[in-house]
């Protein structure tokens, strides 16, 4: 059994200065959440350290058997296809379809808010050292921001959750991305789990899902003035439990409903944390190289504008992702508020109109909302999704138990 830190042992991995005042207030959470810097990936971690053992079948022939659940596979690997292809009890597919049309009604606004779930991330030391390690500080800044919108997009698209769909696939093949770097680091001399807990720990994991993709992306679109029902809610949450269960979250750190995402938003926010010169660095290259500017136009032309765009879009986005972060936190990372970051109460109104419009039907069905939204996404970061009706039905007939519905 994993031991469990102590409140200044896990203030010492986190870097949050009051630890045991935020444990006090919730225990048996916090409790966890300690529990969890300590703990990898069981079935991911076991498959990297038999991909490196004499049986082992390569990282190539390891990723192609996720598209082929039933072929045959050495048994670290099978055991991780057998548990990611089984149902858990709680998991209703027609909720999380519900959820991830609800989640596409507004999918460019949601995608915008992919920078501010990975400067949430940024501000905890956690985070940011396996970067930090792997040598990936500051550099193919825009290419990980791409790779992380395609599998936001891959995950939340409406038929792209079920097993052997191409955001279960993506979505298991990062976590034994995960399982490889955490191979690497633990196997490394310089990585010491007592300082930095278990690279991409449960905890990290959890928070990530929960608060970054989950609870994060829902506040900032509340500011911007959108208004989900509960059931939307309820159904978008549901989503993301089974997203973060396929990413290899323990079950018992997932929220079971919106209101439980939201408190362990709210705890994580309690910690008072001081970010280092490495969130600072990290925040400064997703503002300078973290996006482009593409028109459509030809390139030479395209260039230009997003040379002359750059600046002001940097500025922009500072400020406007100060609204969403503690004043103090966002200081330690180099942000400072200016007027800016009222542009969110300017586009507010745009934002409700919309919002009528749609719910009036004038832009059409709900679903095809979704489509229409999730499509302009797509389009803009490189993914051709024209083929969703035929990805949907693909993977909807019944199959012994096992994940067979559209999610």
């Amino acid at each position: 059994m994993t031991p469990m830190p102590t409140p200044e042992e896990a203030q010492a991995i986190t870097g949050a200065q009051n630890w045991a005042a935020v444990r006090a207030d919730f225990p048996e959470r916090v409790d966890a959440m300690a529990a969890g810097l300590l703990v990898g990936d069981l079935l991911a971690d076991a498959v990297i350290d038999e991909l490196f053992s004499p049986a082992g079948i390569g990282w190539q022939a390891t990723v192609a058997a996720l598209e082929q659940p039933g072929a045959a596979a050495p048994p670290a690997l099978r055991a991780f296809l057998n548990a990611t292809t089984t149902m858990p009890a709680w998991f209703e597919p027609e909720l999380a379809r519900a959820g991830a049309d609800a989640w596409w009604r507004f999918g460019s606004l949601q995608s915008s808010t992919l920078y501010q779930s990975l400067i949430y991330g940024y501000q905890a030391r956690g985070f940011t050292r396996p970067l930090v390690e792997t040598g990936r500080l500051t550099t193919g800044t825009f290419d990980r921001v791409q790779a992380t919108a395609r599998w936001v997009a891959l995950a939340t698209a409406p038929g792209f959750m079920a097993a052997g769909a191409p955001g279960w696939i993506e979505t298991l093949r990062i976590r034994l991305v995960h399982a490889m770097v955490r191979h690497h680091l633990l196997h490394g001399d310089s990585w010491q789990v007592e300082q930095y807990g278990v690279p991409i720990n449960q905890t990290y994991c959890q928070l990530t899902i929960t608060a970054g993709f989950l609870a994060l992306p829902l506040h900032i679109a509340k500011d911007f003035g959108v208004r989900y029902s509960r059931a939307d809610l309820e159904a978008i949450t549901h989503l993301w439990r089974w997203i973060g269960w396929c990413m290899g979250v323990e079950e018992a750190l997932l929220p079971t409903n919106f209101t439980d995402a939201t408190l362990t938003h709210q705890i994580s926010k309690r910690f008072e944390l001081r970010p280092d010169a490495e969130s600072r660095i990290l925040v400064k290259a997703l503002l300078d190289d973290g996006f482009r500017t593409d028109l459509g136009l030809p390139r030479p032309l395209n260039s230009a504008v997003d040379m002359l765009a750059r600046p002001v879009l940097r500025q922009v986005f500072a400020a406007v992702s100060t609204r969403w972060v503690e004043p103090d936190v966002a200081k330690g990372m180099g942000l400072r508020t200016n007027p800016l970051h009222h542009l969110v109460d300017l586009a507010r109104p745009v934002v409700r109109s919309r919002e009528m419009a749609r719910a009036l039907g004038l832009f059409g069905s709900e679903r095809v909302v979704a489509q229409r939204e999730l499509r302009l996404v797509t389009n803009r970061i490189g993914l051709d999704l024209s083929n969703l009706s035929s990805v949907a039905s693909r993977y909807s007939n019944a199959d012994n138990g096992h994940l067979d519905t559209v999610a």
